[in-house]
């Protein structure tokens, strides 16, 4: 089976015609922010004008003494969530054209490769993660206890009140801990932080749901996973664009099961 090429192959080939321009267009006008940083936050958001002010309130400029820069990537919003990052002093990386948390994910692994920062975080742009838990995401990373971390709700506690979900998170965390043979509580955490030179031995191939793709991924390619007891709290405003429990589970499960396949079948030298 042909290889696929990691994120970072794919940032140094420059293959992706879509995010090419975007990501020379954002590191001219970033140089010297992303030159001074060492820690890169990364804010995916689609249609999250309602809830970003109140994230961008608590985004960290500094993490256990390290430069931090926060991107908010942009994925065809069709609301005013790229004019209110802008007007927030966000530096602001938007795709006109919606493609999914995971392919805009992939736009901000590629710039924070390009750029040579060395510690990614993610952060959801919903604001039901709290930034105010980066540092302690970040902190093992900076330690080498762990090159993958995230937050669990499971190990910490959930404000949000969805029996079918919660009981998802619990089902679809056993299955990955059993056959990838690591303990994972939370599958789809929206708050992580791993090493970018992760990028280097991961293939990400979803457009969406890539939570649990990254995860796998990273357990694939032996990266170290450290959960992290965080709380997730209600939306601050907007509302969620995962669709009904039946088709978000449906296709959060094809993607699971899908790169579990992938990941077992056909591994990375």
């Amino acid at each position: 089976m042909r290889q696929m090429p990691s994120v970072a192959e794919e940032a140094r080939a420059g293959v992706n015609s879509i995010d090419a321009p975007l990501i020379v267009d954002f590191l001219s006008r970033y140089d010297t922010a992303l030159h001074e940083a060492q820690i890169v936050i990364l804010i995916p958001a689609y249609n999250e004008a309602e809830s970003l002010r109140a994230l961008a309130q608590r985004l960290p400029t500094t993490i256990l003494g390290l430069r931090a820069i926060p991107i908010l990537l942009v994925d065809g919003a069709t609301d005013d969530t790229a004019q209110i990052g802008r007007s927030l002093g966000l530096p602001v990386c938007e795709a006109t054209v919606n493609r999914g948390q995971g392919a805009v994910l992939k736009l901000g692994y590629q710039i924070a490769a390009q750029a040579a920062i060395p510690t990614i975080t993610i952060v959801d742009a919903d604001g039901q993660w709290s930034p105010n838990d980066l540092e302690r995401i970040v902190e093992p990373l900076i330690k080498d206890c762990a090159d993958f971390t995230q937050g669990s709700r499971v190990l910490g506690e959930t404000h949000v009140g969805d029996p079918v979900r919660d009981l998802g998170v619990v089902v679809f965390a056993k299955i990955v801990s059993l056959v990838m043979g690591a303990k994972v509580t939370d599958t789809s955490s929206g708050i992580r932080g791993f090493r970018t030179t992760l990028l280097e031995s991961i293939r990400l191939e979803e457009p969406q749901y890539q939570s649990s793709e990254l995860l796998i991924a990273a357990l694939a390619a032996g990266a170290r996973l450290l959960e992290i007891p965080v709380t997730l709290s209600k939306r601050h405003g907007g509302r969620s664009k995962k669709g009904n429990n039946f088709i978000y589970g449906a296709n959060y499960a094809r993607v699971v099961l899908k790169t579990l396949l992938r990941e077992k079948l056909s591994p990375r030298s």
